[in-house]
């Protein structure tokens, strides 16, 4: 039986357009997370931090049957004085910032961290980690110059970043971690963090959400 013409083209259209179909949700599938709920995005204008470029925030949610374990960091403090931990908070939320003084986005969110850490500090434990700084003074400098109370990680050479494999972006500095009162991973903002936006989330994990 001869196919005319016009039908032959037709069927090569639906099966390119299938075959498209195709290659798009297998690369959708591989830019996707185990768990990628992002609730947020946008962004900010990087203000006198002598960077041009804006900041992209997402946000990712974690529903509460599908959060795990987050894994314990732990390190020298960055005052020089004793050790710092992720794991000695319990019946808190957790809010664990990466940072380094040498990145512009990390100085845009630092007032709004330390404000939000006195603000909850009933309910939720601040820990930054402090990377890539090969000698602590820089960083001391930038936690004096912002009022930061909380403890920090001294972790130049990421060694405790990479417990976090797969959860935190080696290269998306700054990022924000919370940690639900069980421990578990909770939420995740990669990109500047603002004072109202951590504030809810703090807010929604210590009542279970």
């Amino acid at each position: 039986m001869r196919i005319p013409p016009w039908r032959t083209s037709a069927l090569l259209t639906g099966r390119v357009l299938a075959a498209l179909l195709t290659t798009l949700l297998l690369l959708s599938a591989c830019g996707r997370e185990e768990v990628d709920v992002v609730t947020r995005t946008g962004s900010r204008e990087l203000g006198g931090t002598g960077d041009t470029a804006q900041v992209n925030k997402a946000l990712t949610w974690i529903p509460v049957a599908d959060r795990q374990l987050a894994p314990v960091a732990s390190g020298p403090a960055l005052s020089g004085t004793g050790t710092v931990s992720t794991g000695g908070y319990p019946g808190k939320v957790v809010v664990i910032n990466v940072w380094g003084s040498w990145c512009g986005p990390c100085r845009l969110e630092a007032k709004d961290l330390a404000e939000a850490s006195e603000k909850t500090a009933k309910t939720a434990a601040f820990v930054g980690l402090n990377i890539r700084d090969t000698s602590p003074d820089a960083a001391r400098a930038f936690v004096r110059a912002f009022g930061i109370g909380y403890p920090h990680i001294y972790d130049p050479n990421g060694e405790q970043l990479v417990r976090f494999a797969g959860t935190l972006p080696p290269n998306g500095i700054p990022t924000t971690l919370l940690i639900d009162k069980k421990g578990r991973i909770a939420a995740r903002i990669v990109g500047v963090v603002d004072q109202t936006t951590l504030l809810g989330l703090i807010d929604d994990v210590a009542q279970g959400k």
